[in-house]
């Protein structure tokens, strides 16, 4: 399945929610991270969220505390809003989906991240991504942890490159039930979305998993790769690596 990939996936390094560094200013999945990205010649990882009103936001958290130092929901908050909200402290603000397609203009490949809750069904936020890189002119792919926004894409979408998310059932989220945990594991549920890379956490490699789906020629993006020694290991197991707080040069 590699040769049927762009080679950027497996090529050019990934930064996480851009190349962001909080301590010169630089706040995640903002507009001056996806430029210092594009500067520094590596893809953009993003994610994006659904507001209260339908439309596509770039935010990782389902809430804004950590972010913007304020209590509120994304899904209960309307685009124009969230938009005036700042990011860490710094002048940068929250960016639409729209704000990022425009400023990147296909000068980097995009990795879009679809973040859903556990109880948020597919549909909504996998058409307003979709209806809006129908005509984007850069290299994108998709990925997500929800094995059901991956099915999305496959059966309503599939011109895009699609991934599925996915680590040690021991590191799951706590919100997710035991069966969702080991499905995500073991991708027991994989073959509904068909996915065409795996993003795997690079604290569980090696792993049993991952080797097989290489062997099967379909590539393993690891995440979130901070240090040498992380960087070591996605090298040994992984084809790619999606990094933050590491020099790549």
């Amino acid at each position: 399945m590699t040769e049927a990939l762009p080679k950027w996936l497996t090529k050019t390094p990934v930064a996480h929610r851009g190349l962001h560094d909080i301590a010169k200013g630089v706040p995640e999945n903002s507009r001056l991270a996806f430029q210092k990205a594009i500067e520094g010649g590596y893809a953009i990882e993003l994610d994006v969220r659904i507001t209260g009103d339908g439309q596509a936001v770039v935010f990782h958290d389902a809430v804004l505390d950590r972010l913007c130092g304020k209590p509120g929901r994304v899904a209960d908050m309307t685009l124009a809003a969230l938009k005036r909200e700042t990011l860490l402290g710094t002048a940068e603000t929250v960016p639409s989906f729209r704000d990022v397609l425009d400023l990147v203009q296909g000068r980097a490949p995009l990795l879009v991240e679809i973040k859903k809750d556990n109880a948020e069904p597919a549909g909504k936020l996998e058409a307003a991504v979709a209806n809006m890189l129908r005509h984007y002119p850069g290299p994108v792919a998709v990925q997500s942890f929800s094995p059901r926004t991956v099915k999305w894409f496959r059966d309503n979408a599939p011109q895009f490159v699609r991934g599925q998310i996915a680590c040690a059932m021991s590191d799951m989220g706590k919100n997710l039930n035991w069966y969702q945990r080991l499905a995500l594991a073991w991708m027991l549920n994989h073959f509904h979305g068909e996915p065409m890379f795996l993003a795997y956490d690079v604290n569980d490699l090696p792993a049993p998993l991952t080797a097989r789906y290489r062997a099967r020629h379909m590539p393993v993006v690891s995440w979130t790769v901070r240090t040498p020694e992380q960087r070591a290991r996605a090298a040994a197991h992984a084809d790619n690596i999606i990094f933050e707080e590491l020099s790549t040069k």
